[in-house]
């Protein structure tokens, strides 16, 4: 998702109270609980719809919970505009997101990655204090008491997916995949842990990047196109082992160093030793690479009132406090990226 598909999310608001009573008369018969590991335990998703298509690439990405589950939040996804329900046009113009009764609704949903947008919001929103989300990859590396964890952030397009590729292909380095693109860290311990989706929601051609030849080898029944987007090619649901192979794992780590992938001239500095990672990211005073590093401060993210943004500044801080970060910048070549990642994360620990 490069910053063109964020900059055109809808804003997120604040419905008032009569959402409940908004949504009474509406026909939504799709409905699925889904369940989103974070270190010691689990979100507990509700999604309730009026399109099947949507409900079952939900029911097919995420872990069931128990149908008894009660879930942590709700998303209602409504396939057609709000006039369609006879209501206001007004209902079309935002994501609505009510943090009294944890749950957020938007008209005229109709690609899946946007409900995977809206997901994404809502865990960090209900997510507790010392919880993290981080758009990112999580890769475990080295084994035995040397394994540690690694989180590999950064903008689309910046060049995590290329980064992560090519370690994959180095058989002298121990690398494990928790998490292709997003996923949950305890500020408490440290901890990552797999996000336990049942299929994970990728563009084609990262998967044509981290699996040549994918088409031609994988089982059948391990990927579907999805059919949500206008071109079928462009996205799919596809199980983790079918892309990574004997590297995917569920096995929890600590995360020992943070990798920031960007893409900038090859004379540009990183922010010093000494330098706040979150002000030059979060864009303070114009100066910062928000603009094009959506993996902070994003359009998942539901940041209503500047109490939301500073919860989350709050949490890179901690984050940042703990955890070394790492600069990587990818203004040459394929080989270099990695020259540059194993020398700055892999062989400086």
């Amino acid at each position: 998702m490069g910053v063109d598909y964020y900059d055109a999310l809808l804003p997120v608001r604040e419905p008032g109270a009569d959402l409940p009573g908004m949504l009474a008369g509406i026909r939504l018969p799709h409905r699925v609980l889904g369940s989103v590991c974070v270190p010691g335990g689990r979100i507990v998703l509700g999604f309730v719809s009026d399109s099947p298509l949507l409900s079952g690439m939900f029911r097919a990405n995420w872990a069931p919970a128990g149908a008894r589950q009660v879930p942590d939040a709700v998303l209602y996804a409504l396939a057609r505009p709000a006039s369609s329900y006879g209501l206001d046009e007004r209902w079309d113009r935002a994501r609505w997101w009510s943090r009294d009764h944890q749950m957020m609704v938007v008209f005229g949903l109709g690609q899946y990655r946007l409900v995977k947008v809206c997901v994404r919001g809502i865990c960090s929103a209900v997510a507790g204090d010392q919880t993290l989300f981080v758009h990112g990859c999580a890769l475990a590396i080295g084994a035995g008491t040397g394994r540690r964890g690694v989180v590999i952030t950064g903008s689309s397009g910046a060049g995590k997916t290329t980064l992560v590729a090519g370690l994959l292909r180095h058989p002298e380095h121990s690398v494990a995949v928790l998490n292709d693109d997003w996923g949950a860290i305890s500020l408490t311990s440290g901890d990552t842990v797999s996000t336990g989706e049942r299929m994970l929601h990728m563009k084609t051609r990262s998967v044509l990047a981290l699996r040549p030849g994918f088409f031609t080898s994988a089982p059948a029944g391990s990927y579907s196109p999805d059919r949500s987007e206008q071109d079928l090619a462009a996205r799919m649901l596809v199980s983790p082992h079918s892309v990574y192979g004997t590297a995917w794992t569920t096995s929890a780590t600590t995360v020992g160093s943070v990798a920031v992938v960007v893409r900038e001239p090859a004379d540009w500095l990183p922010p010093s030793r000494e330098g706040d990672a979150v002000k030059a990211l979060g864009g303070e005073g114009g100066t910062g690479l928000v603009h094009h590093h959506e993996a902070f401060y994003n359009g998942s993210l539901i940041l209503t009132t500047d109490k939301d943004k500073l919860r989350e500044e709050r949490r890179y801080r901690q984050l940042f406090d703990r955890t070394p970060v790492s600069w990587i910048n990818n203004c040459s070549t394929r080989e270099a990226l990695v020259s540059t990642f194993i020398s700055a994360v892999m062989e400086s620990s």
